[in-house]
């Protein structure tokens, strides 16, 4: 790694700079600093204050500052590449070249404790482990780091991700806002599968591809979509453009035109995130909204809504769809979604 993100407070450094690092040791045992890895430390006060996708990319760093020679992979390159994932990984995924080093290690996040109360404030704070992963590996430097390429790393989660999961991952990445060194086609992706020994896995990177639809514009929406192919439901018209009388009223998310229902994924950062808010506050968003509702129904569309717990309950979008006419016309071509196996791993 180039540099230490900030914050990460590096002994090493510490010791170039005054020829010792003792005082860090003795930071840490006053309970002033934490000890993220082995030579490693953050200001305690500051890293309990980080939210987990934070504290997560810090121990990127942290793993990256101790040991350079670490290669980052599946869901740890997948952040790194910045592309979706559900929730935050449990471990950081390198690569190792001996089959006898692959496996998990345990968290090294470590605090003192305090004396008075037995407590080291890291009790209700998750510390992320090392999950050793022997894979022939392309490694290229993004970002500062070494991390498997973007198409084998794209490749090595689709394969081992639920659907949903690998569905917004894909579209992200085929996605047109994505800048061109960040983002792939479908046939590099279509040649990289057909390199994999595997038929199961050949087969669920094209399905998955077939799925994919580079005009889905979040997560919410990429894995609605997927929860519709899996329940059985009409596949839907993405970012239809409607008009009235007084001109352009906008895209929406999903359009079933036999039906004449629109489908909106409605995230809390259409109404709370400055980037999506633009000039406006959360009102006015709101309002907008509304009255540009109110000219789709006059149309004569019904309009139905969900967020994120129907868009992760297959049960619940179901529920909300069929109400709008939005009905089973086919066998769910793959029944059930599947329960993740541990650790998001397959065999």
């Amino acid at each position: 790694m180039n540099s230490a993100p900030p914050m990460l407070i590096l002994a090493s450094r510490r010791r170039a700079l005054t020829g010792n690092s003792r005082s860090l040791s003795r930071a840490y045992k006053k309970g002033e600093l934490v000890r993220v890895r082995f030579g490693v430390y953050y200001n305690k006060s500051a890293w309990l204050a980080l939210k987990p996708w934070q504290r997560y990319g810090a121990t990127i760093g942290a793993v990256a500052s101790s040991d350079p020679s670490a290669a980052f992979c599946y869901l740890t390159a997948l952040r790194l590449w910045r592309l979706p994932l559900p929730r935050v990984p449990a471990h950081i995924h390198i690569i190792t070249e001996s089959p006898h080093k692959a496996g998990r290690l345990p968290a090294t996040t470590q605090a003192a404790k305090d004396p008075k109360t037995g407590l080291t404030g890291l009790e209700q704070v998750r510390g992320y482990g090392i999950s050793r992963h022997h894979w022939t590996a392309d490694i290229v430097e993004h970002r500062g780091v070494a991390v498997t390429s973007l198409v084998q790393t794209v490749i090595d989660c689709v394969v081992r991700m639920e659907l949903p999961e690998a569905v917004a991952a894909m579209d992200a990445v085929l996605g047109s806002r994505r800048a061109s060194s960040e983002k792939l086609t479908r046939q590099q992706l279509q040649e990289a599968s057909a390199l994999l020994r595997s038929n199961a896995k050949r087969r669920r990177v094209l399905e998955v591809l077939a799925l994919a639809d580079e005009a889905s514009e979040s997560v919410g929406e990429s894995r609605s979509r997927a929860l519709m192919h899996v329940l059985g439901l009409p596949a839907p018209v993405l970012q239809h453009a409607f008009y009235d009388d007084e001109g352009f009223i906008g895209r929406t998310d999903f359009f079933w035109p036999e039906q004449r229902v629109i489908g909106e994924f409605d995230g809390d950062a259409k109404y709370l995130d400055d980037a999506f808010l633009g000039d406006m506050s959360t009102r006015e968003a709101i309002l907008a909204e509304k009255k540009r509702e109110d000219r789709l129904r006059a149309l004569g569309y019904q309009v139905v809504r969900w967020d994120w717990q129907a868009a992760t309950n297959a049960a619940l979008l179901r529920r909300k769809l069929s109400a709008a006419g939005i009905t089973v016309q086919k066998s769910p071509p793959r029944g059930p979604i599947p329960p993740a196996l541990p650790g998001g791993l397959t065999t």
